[in-house]
């Protein structure tokens, strides 16, 4: 458009007619555009003339072919118009008249329909008249009364007679038996319309309604007259309540028997219960005390050569107690002597070097730990611990009993597992090298023994079988440290904060392993702890069992009050005097008992035996499961 206006009218007219020859080619939804251009071409041809020049107006072969062809574009564009006007038309009127087909065929259906439900009525309006004729309703029964229910008749209702409705089913099947009607068996509806409660139908079906809906409608809620309200008087109201009364106070005084008898079923139970946990504790106790070796001790303290030391270890050496109870003890020090020269008052194994130490570390305790390293290698180079299942370190100021921890050691798990226990005797002379058969000079004693144990021996087996000289086996006379037998190595923890140094108990092959690992230890050192924390963290480095056991000390650094030692704990401290020493001693030993002492059974069975106990036990539980089986 913006191109034809450039354009003098003259020269216009013709690129027009191009244009909308163009048009109506490429673009057929625009033959109307196209249309009114055509138009406007035409219409404004004439006026164009006019201005076209005189050179201009004569005809010539091109002006002559582009007005035949605009005429023939102008021709066929009407009749294609023409002819698209009557396709529109034509569709139009198929719509209309399918539209119009489907219109009068619903309305066909509807009327169809109406008069298939009016046929359908009219036949059913016959068939129930012919019904009626054929078998009419019964008539409603006469009213009755009796025992306190009464049937009414029809067009009345349970209210309106001065009763009350029945809405429970086992008394509206009762009313029905009192009143002798043919069907005592009710059923439960929910229907709306109908009579509140219970209701005979018919004459022949009883019903007992529960929906909320009819409550207070009687039998002329729908104006049928076959349906007969059946009521009780409030005398029977009250007779009901009563009884219900009567049965829930006995359902509550069953409910509250059986509560009872139910308690008293736990409250024996947990008594047999903790019966048979005493009596398997004394099966326990003696199995151990029969089966379960006895166990050795190797103890030892660290006494200073000045102070009260010497003296409460003298005295306790004289009495035959503490470290002095054990199996076998030891006193180490620095002298033989106290600085004065007179001799000191116990035998002492001397150890190199100053026992003098500093304090520090979050408490500001003694920084003891080389003292105690050192100690400990002298331990291991005497090498008598070897001779005993467990090895004990005991402060001089530390009140301790051997037997508790024996009878702890015996009867508690896994201290009385067999691998905690020595499994062969040292031998007289030991030799425990290479071994001497011919062909294993090369493979040790050690490593004989375990290869040994991997084909199924026990370390006791084992050790025998290699004792045995050459040409049976190696000739080896080894202890059981050269068993593999990594268990059997532990220690007891015996503060919830940790090991606490006024006694330490560990196993012997424990003490062998501290003293092969403790190289690995050597970078704790630069820790500022006492020697009993640092011997803690140095087990667990190596990786060696720790067994917490509460039992084993009562001290106030631990928490607890040990005075007046009334507890059944194996040591007590500290006591740093001879007379609270043993004041603290002496009530243990009076009042106080054992963590592994043998178990008491109650005094009303004292007399009988485990065992008898037990067998009766089972006699009962027996009882019970029959009784509750009835």
């Amino acid at each position: 458009e913006r191109g034809l206006r450039r354009l003098p009218r003259w020269a216009a007219v013709p690129a027009a007619a191009t244009a909308a020859m163009v048009l109506l080619a490429a673009w057929p939804s625009a033959r109307k555009a196209a249309r009114v251009a055509s138009t406007a071409v035409s219409t404004g041809a004439a006026e164009a003339l006019d201005e076209v020049p005189e050179w201009r107006r004569k005809p010539d072969a091109d002006m002559m072919w582009q007005a035949g062809a605009m005429r023939q574009a102008m021709e066929t564009q009407g009749a294609d118009a023409e002819e698209e006007a009557k396709l529109l038309a034509q569709e139009a009127q198929k719509r209309t008249a399918a539209e119009e087909a489907r219109e009068l065929a619903a309305a066909k259906a509807r009327r169809e329909h109406e008069a298939e439900r009016a046929k359908t009525a009219e036949l059913s309006m016959f068939l129930r008249a012919a019904d009626d004729i054929v078998h009419p309703a019964p008539m409603p029964l006469p009213a009755r009364a009796s025992g306190g229910y009464k049937l009414l008749p029809v067009n009345t209702s349970c209210a309106l007679s001065g009763l009350l409705p029945i809405d429970v089913r086992t008394v509206c099947e009762d009313a029905a038996r009192e009143l002798a009607l043919s069907d005592t068996t009710a059923t439960e509806t929910g229907r709306e319309g109908v009579p509140e409660g219970c209701y005979l139908h018919n004459q022949n079906v009883l019903f007992v309604g529960f929906n909320l809906v009819n409550k207070g409608r009687g039998s002329d809620c729908m104006g049928q007259d076959t349906r007969q309200q059946v009521c009780m008087t409030p005398s029977k109201k009250k007779e009901f309540d009563e009884a219900a009364l009567k049965e829930a106070l006995e359902a509550r005084k069953q409910r509250e028997a059986e509560e009872r008898a139910r308690e008293e079923a736990e409250r024996k139970k947990a008594k047999d219960e903790a019966l048979r946990a005493e009596l398997m504790g004394v099966k326990k106790w003696e199995q151990d005390e029969a089966n379960v070796p006895n166990v050795s001790f190797y103890c030892f303290s660290l006494m200073l050569p000045f102070g009260y030391e010497p003296g409460l270890l003298k005295e306790q050496q004289r009495r035959g107690v503490g470290i002095f109870a054990c199996e076998e003890s030891m006193v180490f020090s620095n002298m033989t002597t106290f600085t004065s020269g007179e001799k000191l008052p116990v035998a002492v194994q001397v150890i190199e070097g100053s026992l003098s130490v500093t304090y520090g570390g979050r408490w500001m305790t003694a920084l003891n730990t080389g003292v105690f390293n050192r100690i400990w290698m002298k331990v291991i180079n005497l090498g008598n611990y070897r001779n005993h299942d467990w090895v004990v370190k005991v402060d001089p100021d530390a009140v301790f009993f051997p037997s508790r921890l024996r009878q702890l050691l015996r009867h508690t798990t896994p201290f009385n597992d067999a691998g905690a226990q020595r499994q062969a005797p040292e031998p007289k002379e030991w030799s425990c090298g290479n071994c001497q058969l011919e062909g294993k000079q090369h493979e040790t004693c050690a490593a004989r023994v375990r290869s040994l144990q991997k084909d199924g021996h026990s370390c006791k087996a084992a050790l025998q079988t290699v004792s045995r000289a050459p040409p049976h086996d190696c000739g080896c006379a080894c202890d059981d440290f050269a068993c593999d037998m990594p268990e059997s190595a532990m220690y007891l923890n015996n503060c919830k904060w940790g090991l606490h140094g006024p006694i330490e108990v560990l196993s012997r092959r424990a003490v062998a392993m501290y003293a092969a690992g403790l190289p690995r230890c050597v970078p704790l050192l630069q820790h500022p702890w006492g020697e009993d924390k640092f011997l803690d963290e140095c087990m667990e480095t190596l990786g060696i069992k720790r067994v917490n056991e509460w039992s084993l000390l009562s001290e106030i650094a631990c928490g607890e009050t040990p005075a007046p030692c009334g507890t059944s704990k194996v040591s007590f401290h500290p006591f740093k005097t001879i007379q609270s020493y043993f004041t603290c001693y002496e009530y243990a030993d009076t009042y106080g008992g054992s963590p592994g002492a043998e178990p008491s059974l109650p005094e009303d069975l004292e007399g009988n035996t485990w065992q008898e106990m037990l067998k009766d036990l089972q006699a009962r539980e027996e009882k019970d499961v029959r009784i509750l089986a009835d």
